[in-house]
């Protein structure tokens, strides 16, 4: 992978865009939006289906949860865009020309405005990634779960 596409999938904090559930281009968007399709209008069959298997009486939940799946609408900070409306991290990597918070000579001490469970993440993600590089983290990153 080049390295502007790992740009593109990895944001500077760490977390891979590129499998995100909120990301239109991701694997979970595409399931989902192949998944809906094979569904078709089983919503109408639901109700009958919920007589053979209580689960199905929950059908309409499962589709809402689908429908958002399928129609992700981030594409990441470097876009300009972050879930996390608190993550002070975009601005403070544009701002210092940098791709990663890693590259930053004030990282150990940086508070990146997140959640203390993403703040620890985001410090271990991005100490790794300084320690194997780009692409080996990138590799490394597509074979963990990325929730």
């Amino acid at each position: 992978m080049q390295h502007p596409e790992l740009l593109r999938r990895i944001a500077p904090c760490g977390l891979d865009c590129g499998r995100c559930l909120d990301n239109p281009e991701s694997p979970i968007a595409r399931h989902a939006g192949a998944l809906k399709e094979d569904l078709g209008g089983f919503a109408k069959r639901a109700a009958m289906f919920a007589g053979f298997d209580p689960a199905f009486a929950a059908y309409a939940d499962f589709e809402r949860v689908l429908d958002r799946l399928a129609a992700g609408s981030c594409r990441g900070c470097r876009a300009g865009e972050c879930l996390f409306a608190a993550c002070r991290v975009k601005d403070c990597v544009r701002e210092r020309g940098l791709d990663f918070c890693s590259d930053c000579p004030e990282f150990d001490a940086c508070d990146p405005g997140l959640s203390p469970t993403l703040a620890r993440r985001w410090r271990e993600n991005n100490r790794l990634l300084h320690t194997l590089g780009l692409s080996a983290y990138a590799d490394w990153l597509a074979g963990q779960p990325r929730y």
